[in-house]
Order: C-alpha cells, then structure tokens, then sequence
C-alpha cells in the first residue's frame, strides 16, 4: 500500500482515486478545482497531503499547470506521476494547425474569419485581438458581459455532433480554436468540423513537468506499485 497525493480537477480525477482506492492505497486529494459533488473526498492545504506521501499523482486539468508547479516546489523529491489522456490526433483530410498558445492561435485563424473558440473562459480578453466575429463557449451560465467582438454560448455537455454542426451552420462559423485535451466527451466540435471541412486551430497542452506521464488507470496502477 502507498500514501499518495491527487492532484484533482479533471474528469480524471474519479476513476484514478476509484481505482486507486480499490487497490489497497491511502489517498488524498487537493482540487485545483471545486469538485462537481459535494462528497468528493479533499484535503484543504496541499503542505498536509504532501506529508508523508510517497508519491504524487496529477489529474488537473491539461491546461491548468498552477497546482502541478507548487506541488513540485513544495515537494521537489517525490515521485510524480501524470495521469493525461493522449491528445487528439488528425485523419487523413483533417485541416488542423496545431500551435501552442492561445496568442499563437489567434494570430493562426484566417483574417475576418467568423471563430467558434472552446478555449476556456479566461481567453475571451486574448480573443479580442482577432478582427472578426468570436463565438466563445461557456459551460455555466454567468451574467459577465462579453468584451466587444466576442459572443458567449452556453451550452453543457456531453455535446453531440450533429447538434454542432447544427450550431456552427447556425452561426456561420468559418473555424474552429480549441484546446486539445484528448478523450471523447470534448471531441464532438471537432468532429463537427472534420464533417463540414472546416479547419481546426488546436492548441497544444503544455508540458507537465512531471517525470512520468500514462495514459490511463492501469498504467498509472503499475507505476505504483513499482514505487
């Protein structure tokens, strides 16, 4: 049996403490993010999960790297594991571009182009700086005014594809911005694009820092017990 930390804030995060729990193994989580149920398992100070812990096993969002960074500052020896799935990757005819950050996607997106983003809330501010219309997708509704040039659309998954392309026929759009975070439950937008030949800018996930990177549960299981 090994103590270990969860990084949690992903859809990750319960299948690997599940798992993790059914193998025997004393687990903590610190959330990057609140989790969706109330009863999550969480600790409140990262200090007291990293405290005797043998390991540390990341499952924060690709893209939201704050947590990661102070976990290997406060605990640069212990062992890091993290848990990502891998990123999409293009069929023969796909028209993607992939960059690294969301400045170098929107210097990517063709000019006057009418955008659909699924780049996360904060990005609505970088957006602005292309010169045609933004549609930006929101999972919660919230009352905050979108800057000028940039559109909210709400909506809550699991999408489907044939409900986005009846939306970015709706909306005129001309191209996809997305994060590629892997899996299946985000993949329909794109999949939406590759149905009506449109191009993708995707932005890649930055690097974790961590040592060890696996795919899914049964690999992470094996690297655990090899600790």
């Amino acid at each position: 049996m090994a103590r270990l930390l969860i990084l949690g804030g992903s859809a990750m995060t319960e299948p690997v403490l599940a798992a993790l729990t059914v193998a025997g193994h004393d687990v903590s989580v610190y959330w990057s993010r609140a989790p969706e149920t109330g009863a999550a398992p969480r600790i409140s100070n990262m200090r007291d999960g990293l405290s005797g812990a043998e390991a540390v096993v990341d499952t924060t969002h690709p893209f939201d790297d704050t947590v990661r960074r102070i976990a290997m500052r406060l605990a640069p020896d212990l062992p890091r594991v993290c848990v990502r799935r891998p990123s999409w990757t293009a069929s023969a005819g796909d028209r993607w571009q992939h960059v690294r950050t969301l400045a170098d996607a929107v210097a990517a997106l063709p000019a006057r182009a009418r955008v659909f983003a699924a780049s996360g809330r904060d990005s609505a501010e970088v957006l602005t700086h292309h010169d045609g219309p933004v549609f930006l997708r929101q999972l919660q509704r919230h009352d905050h005014l979108p800057p000028d040039g940039c559109m909210y659309v709400f909506g809550a998954g699991p999408f489907d594809v044939d409900d986005e392309i009846a939306l970015f026929r709706d909306l005129q759009i001309d191209v996809v911005l997305a994060r590629n975070i892997g899996g299946t439950s985000s993949f329909p937008k794109i999949a939406a694009a590759r149905a009506l030949d449109m191009p993708v800018v995707l932005i890649d996930p930055p690097d974790s820092g961590f040592e060890q990177q696996v795919a899914d549960v049964d690999a992470l299981l094996t690297w655990v017990a090899c600790l």
